[in-house]
C-alpha cells in the first residue's frame, strides 16, 4: 500500500459517524416522556455522507475532496446520498416518540414537505414538493423551485419507539455547495446535475436566513403542536403529533 493510500485510509477512519448520537438523542426524548421536540440550527460547512456512500470505492477520495473544499465530512444517521451545506443553510430536526415508527413514514414525509413548501411559497418562491431530474441526494419528498433545482432535502431515521425526521433548507450561496458536490459525486461514481443545486436566495434575491427562519417557524406552528413558533431555540411539543 502506498503512502497516499495509507493517508486516505486514515482520513476515512477519522470521519465522524453521527448515527449513535442521533440514537441517543431519540432515546432521551423517549425516556423524558415528552410528546416531541423541535430542534433548529445553522450548521457550519459540512458534507453529510450516507452509510451507502461510505461503502463506495471512491469514498476515501470524496472525503479528501470535501475537506479540500473546506467542508467537514461525517456519516449522517439518515439514508440517501451526499448532501453538503454551510452557514447559509438551516437544519430542522423533529425528534418524535412513536410506538410504531414504520406505520407513518410516508405521512410524516408528506406533512413536513407540504409545510416547508407552503412556507417557501409565502416568501415568494415557486416551491413544489418532489425530486427534480439529476438532483443530489434524490428523494420523493424534497422541495424544489420551479421544478428545476432542489432547495430542501428531507430524511428519516427509525429506531425503537422513536423517529428522527430531518430537513435541510439551503437559503444562500449555492455556489460552494455546487462545486463541492460536483467533485465529490464524481469521486463516488454517482451522477448529479450541478444545475439542480439551488438556494432560496437565488429565487428571492435579498432574502436572509432570519427571513426564512421566521416564515418557516410560522408555517410549522400551524402544522405542529409547538409551544412557540420561534425557532431560535429547541421547542417542545404540547402533545403527540400524528400526521396520518
Amino acid at each position: 500500500m502506498t503512502v497516499q493510500a495509507n493517508a486516505s485510509a486514515l482520513a476515512v477512519r477519522s470521519v465522524e459517524d453521527r448515527t449513535a448520537e442521533a440514537t441517543l438523542r431519540l432515546a432521551a426524548v423517549v425516556a423524558q416522556g415528552i410528546p416531541g421536540r423541535l430542534e433548529w440550527h445553522r450548521p457550519g460547512p459540512s458534507a453529510a455522507f450516507s452509510r451507502r456512500d461510505s461503502l463506495a470505492p471512491g469514498f476515501p477520495t470524496a472525503v479528501d475532496t470535501v475537506r479540500a473544499h473546506g467542508f467537514e465530512p461525517f456519516i449522517r444517521p439518515v439514508g440517501g446520498q451526499l448532501a453538503a451545506y454551510h452557514r447559509g443553510a438551516l437544519v430542522l430536526d423533529l425528534l418524535l416518540p412513536c410506538a410504531d415508527p414504520r406505520a407513518g413514514t410516508t405521512a410524516r414525509f408528506r406533512a413536513l414537505a407540504d409545510v416547508l413548501t407552503l412556507g417557501l411559497r409565502l416568501l415568494g418562491v415557486d416551491a413544489r414538493t418532489g425530486a427534480v431530474p439529476g438532483e443530489y441526494c434524490p428523494g420523493q419528498w424534497s422541495v424544489n423551485a420551479r421544478g428545476t433545482c432542489k432547495l430542501v432535502g428531507t430524511g428519516q431515521r427509525l429506531v425503537r419507539n422513536a423517529v428522527l425526521l430531518t430537513a435541510v433548507v439551503v437559503v444562500g450561496d449555492a455556489d460552494p455547495l455546487r462545486a463541492v458536490m460536483t467533485h465529490a459525486y464524481a469521486d463516488l461514481g454517482v451522477s448529479m446535475d450541478p444545475r439542480t443545486v439551488g438556494s432560496v436566495s437565488d429565487e428571492v434575491p435579498g432574502v436572509t436566513l432570519s427571513d426564512v427562519e421566521g416564515i418557516l417557524g410560522e408555517a410549522l406552528a400551524q402544522s405542529l403542536p409547538l409551544e412557540d413558533p420561534d425557532l431560535r431555540n429547541a421547542r417542545l411539543f404540547t402533545r403527540r403529533w400524528d400526521p396520518r
